[in-house]
């Protein structure tokens, strides 16, 4: 006998919707094909957003590091709470750029917390990503810029309290030359220590530098070197720079005068007195004895003076006086000395005087030489 067959639709529930399926039929003999119904439910996936994303500081030098942080939460029966031991990713737009390049893999704490410390190298937008998984949507936090300065290749340097003294200076007299060599930090101006400062001196009318001295700074950037003053012309230090660093120099002009002549001393009035010349007459040949008191002025006194005393001799009938020695006055003044006599004539003594006291001659004495 022939039997009919039967059409069974069979619907599968999968996630939100269904799939049906085609009727089939199917000839058999004596028995019907029934398939049975089966259906599986899955969960839905969770919400999840990344609030609080920072980088900080805003503004570095490229190679300095930087901080970025934020937090990962999860959607719970309608309320927020923190996403822990999942994956956030920090990701940075390079400035004139459209993709975003992977930089870092972070785990979130417990409260879904999530911080590191990176290297900046570019000036662009970072921002924290976290990929869907089998059980909760993606999401990416906002945007936050950092800008990347280049450091320069170099930073400069400069002289300041840069004084040379005194000016007017008197010639051969010293001359002080004194400065601060500073450099140009991150907060600002300081004095750089342990640099070699050089100090050139180029005279008025003159077109080139000599080097007078050289000094290294202190802890504070000060240096100085003092010299002698010989003419007017200028002073310049020099610092030549170093590794990183721009070199700099700083000058100024230094007037040099001839000293004014001192004056002369005050000078009191000498006398030589009591000189004599004996035996008179005297023997050719034989010697004569000369006596006689240096004497000066010393408060409306005459006092005994020591010093030298030249004795001089002047032929007869000659018009011209010939020295024959010196002698020396003691404490008290005294004088004597002795020379041997070969023609008649005028015997003297002569103190020329000295930086306190005027000069005097003594008075004349004539002795004969018999023979």
């Amino acid at each position: 006998m022939l039997q009919r067959t039967r059409s069974i639709a069979v619907v599968v529930a999968i996630g939100a919707g269904a799939l049906a399926l085609a009727p089939s039929a199917t000839a058999a003999t004596g028995t019907a094909l029934v398939p049975a119904a089966a259906s599986a439910e899955v969960a839905a996936l969770l919400e999840t957003k990344i609030v609080d994303f920072d980088a900080t500081p805003d503004l570095v030098k490229k190679g300095d590091k930087i901080e970025v942080s934020g937090r990962l939460l999860q959607e719970v029966d309608k309320s927020w709470k923190g996403y822990g031991g999942q994956d956030v990713k920090i990701t940075l737009r390079a400035k004139d750029t459209d993709a975003y390049q992977h930089i870092a893999t972070l785990k979130t704490t417990a409260d879904g917390s999530f911080k590191a410390t990176v290297t900046a190298e570019v000036t662009g937008w970072w921002r924290a990503e976290f990929f869907a998984t089998s059980a909760a949507k993606g999401s990416v936090s906002d945007t936050d810029r950092v800008d990347v300065k280049t450091p320069p290749k170099f930073v400069y340097s400069r002289i300041v309290d840069y004084r040379a003294w005194p000016d007017p200076v008197d010639k051969g007299d010293t001359i002080h030359v004194r400065g601060v060599l500073q450099v140009d930090t991150e907060k600002g101006w300081d004095g750089y220590k342990g640099q070699k400062v050089h100090v050139l001196f180029r005279a008025d009318g003159s077109s080139r530098w000599e080097h007078v001295a050289s000094d290294w700074t202190d802890h504070r950037g000060r240096f100085g070197v003092n010299a002698e003053a010989r003419t007017s012309g200028h002073w310049k230090a020099v610092f030549e720079g170093a590794k990183g660093v721009k070199g700099t120099d700083r000058t100024l002009h230094v007037t040099v005068r001839e000293p004014e002549p001192e004056p002369e001393p005050e000078r009191a009035d000498s006398r030589v007195a009591k000189f004599n010349a004996s035996p008179e007459p005297v023997r050719y040949g034989r010697y004569l004895k000369f006596t006689g008191k240096l004497q000066v002025r010393d408060d409306g006194s005459w006092d005994g003076y020591q010093s030298k005393v030249g004795l001089y001799f002047k032929p007869k009938g000659s018009h011209k006086w010939y020295y024959v020695k010196t002698a020396w006055s003691n404490d008290d003044g005294k004088l004597y000395t002795k020379a041997k006599a070969y023609k008649s004539g005028y015997w003297k003594f002569v103190f020329k005087g000295d930086d306190d006291f005027y000069g005097d001659t003594s008075r004349v004495d004539y002795v004969r030489v018999k023979r």
